[in-house]
């Protein structure tokens, strides 16, 4: 008989609470990524993005004072950004605070930066780095998973490594494509009528970012039970279909809670010490909602099979 009330979103936090907290070890990965982020070496591509900007720079009609604004933004751009983030995959890999900060400066000094200029060098160490960081999170969420159901059976944890790496970059290549597509309809709306192409715009957005909620638990899916990348999509569709307003409910409250603690977590200056305790706040944090995920899933999955195996 299938039990009469699935596994809500208090119910799903407070289980990746009790996991993490009784097994600390679950947000080791994360903490070490911020950890080498922040003290270790840095890959820039300041010369990279200049190179890039700078056909934009020359273009005629473009005034001193914008060339100036845009020449600013672009060299603060290259200068913090770290090619290493790339190891930081979110929302399908490990969570990652520095990935975003990418400081400048740590308690030792100045990072130490090596520049990578040629574009296709870029490019491929871009592509390893996010394959790389998705096998990473795939082992990530593997512990997670194990500690949510010990009891389970789970499937090799380097078959759901090439899984994730597979639907990172499927994920990848489709919001290129959609996102192009969403450009070019905006484009041609605009110029029948600019109200159309903001309309446009809105309806775009809206259906990927609905896309994105009916495909969440694909790595639940891949990680938790052994499915395949196209097995896992389908049943995440499936359970985010026949429990929308607790799915959407869910992703709320952790995303929410993620984005607001990230402000705590920011005041810490990253030339200080005090940083390892913002990293250490941000590991548990992160762990806590991916593990209370996996709760959220395999519980309502198994209420869902239940129902249908009594009806």
């Amino acid at each position: 008989m299938a039990e009469s009330k699935p596994i809500g979103v208090i119910s799903s936090l407070t289980a990746g609470f009790d996991q993490v907290a009784s097994r600390p070890f679950l947000f080791i990965p994360p903490l070490v990524l911020d950890l080498f982020l922040w003290l270790g070496p840095h890959l820039g591509i300041a010369r990279f993005v200049e190179s890039l900007a700078q056909p934009a720079l020359q273009t005629e009609g473009l005034v001193a004072e914008q060339a100036s604004l845009i020449g600013q933004v672009v060299e603060d751009v290259g200068e913090s950004f770290n090619l290493l983030s790339a190891l930081s995959t979110i929302p399908i890999g490990i969570p990652s605070l520095m990935a975003g900060r990418m400081p400048l400066e740590s308690p030792l000094g100045l990072v130490n930066r090596v520049e990578v200029v040629e574009p296709a060098r870029v490019l491929l160490i871009w592509i390893a780095l996010s394959g790389i960081g998705l096998a990473l999170g795939a082992y990530y969420q593997y512990w997670i998973a194990a500690a949510v159901a010990p009891d389970a059976e789970l499937g090799p944890g380097w078959m759901a490594a090439l899984r994730m790496v597979g639907f990172g970059f499927l994920v990848f290549v489709g919001g290129l494509v959609a996102g192009f597509t969403v450009l070019i309809a905006i484009a041609l709306a605009t110029l029948v009528l600019p109200l159309l192409g903001t309309g446009v715009f809105f309806l775009g957005f809206a259906l990927l970012f609905w896309l994105a909620v009916y495909l969440v638990f694909t790595p639940h899916g891949i990680i938790r039970y052994n499915q395949g990348v196209v097995r896992a999509m389908f049943e995440s569709f499936i359970l985010v279909r026949w429990n929308l307003l607790s799915t959407v409910g869910y992703l709320g409250v952790a995303f929410g809670s993620y984005w607001l603690l990230n402000y705590v977590w920011d005041l810490p200056s990253t030339t200080s010490w005090f940083s390892i305790l913002a990293l250490v706040g941000h590991a548990f944090v992160a762990t806590t909602l991916l593990a209370g995920s996996y709760a959220y899933y395999q519980g309502r999955r198994e209420w869902l099979a239940a129902a249908r195996r009594a009806a």
